[in-house]
């Protein structure tokens, strides 16, 4: 446990900031207000698909708060579990889900530290509990944002500015992942080994803003990219496998005067491969709503 929050701070050290770059006017506004606060509604969930099912856990739904304060590092969302989205037939999920999504001018940054205990699958019309499997994700991915000074991220996801027009731009990043399986069954019983698996790779994509009236904006995010990795100790002799990768966000709001109204939504894909070559997906699905307003509150 030490070594794996050592190995995640490590990565947040690659998490940088950056403010006061140019932007162009007449496509990026920026509120005058110095602060923002958010109340939102989310859920989160890693699962895990093989060849012909779906492990899921039990996750809870999520009711929480947020600040932001411009041009600082201050910009965070807290929240607490209310209820599971499924009841006692899907068996019980504990979890620990610690994420972070900084949309700065330039750089998009992508934090994941995920413990999940506990996943169901449906066989028809049974379900079937897996009370001991556990699935454990580290991961960075940091990616560049070419038409930084008439495209803003911070318009769509933050809200704290307001895209004035329709814009986009190519994105090229990289990144790194851990992740651990642990105490997996198959459905029929058979027993697979433990499973540690080390990815570095790079992504590339395109975004794009829809500015829609003066109140609505659509946004969809997507990157593809490839990894190469093994277990540790593969990874270590330089004996690699190449696994696909794929991101997507997409989210709508409505904004009107200083608030904003959203509804977003992010897949995060990743491959990997049991000992008998047989591929299998752990997949980060995010969905929240959420409600924001511009105040004036700064140091």
């Amino acid at each position: 446990m030490r070594r794996n929050l050592l190995l995640f701070f490590i990565l947040c050290l690659f998490c940088h900031y950056t403010k006061g770059q140019e932007i162009d006017t007449t496509f990026i506004y920026t509120y005058p207000n110095a602060s923002w606060i958010t109340s939102y509604l989310s859920t989160s969930a890693v699962n895990m698909t093989t060849e012909d099912k779906t492990f899921e856990p039990n996750n809870p739904l999520k009711i929480g708060v947020g600040l932001g304060i411009r041009n600082t590092m201050i910009n965070f969302l807290v929240g607490t579990k209310i209820v599971s989205l499924k009841d006692k037939t899907y068996g019980k999920t504990s979890s620990t889900d610690f994420q972070v999504h900084r949309y700065g001018r330039k750089f998009v940054t992508d934090i994941y530290f995920q413990r999940y205990k506990g996943f169901f699958a449906v066989d028809g019309k049974n379900t079937k509990l897996f009370p001991a499997m556990k699935i454990n994700q580290m991961g960075l991915e940091q990616t560049y944002v070419f038409n930084h000074t008439r495209f803003s991220l911070k318009a769509a996801f933050e809200r704290s500015e307001q895209q004035v027009q329709s814009a986009g731009s190519f994105l090229l990043g990289a990144n790194v992942y851990w992740h651990q399986l642990r105490d997996f069954e198959g459905l029929d019983g058979s027993f697979v080994q433990n499973l540690d698996n080390l990815q570095v790779g790079a992504q590339g994509g395109y975004a794009h803003s829809w500015a829609l009236g003066q109140h609505w904006l659509i946004t969809a995010y997507t990157t593809i990219g490839f990894n190469i990795g093994n277990d540790v100790e593969n990874f270590r002799n330089f004996r690699f496998k190449v696994y696909p990768t794929v991101l997507a966000r997409t989210v709508a709001s409505y904004t009107k005067n200083d608030w904003s109204f959203t509804y977003g939504m992010m897949i995060n894909n990743k491959m990997n491969f049991f000992e008998t070559k047989k591929d299998y997906t752990v997949t980060n699905v995010n969905l929240q709503l959420s409600v924001t307003r511009q105040i004036n509150f700064s140091f």
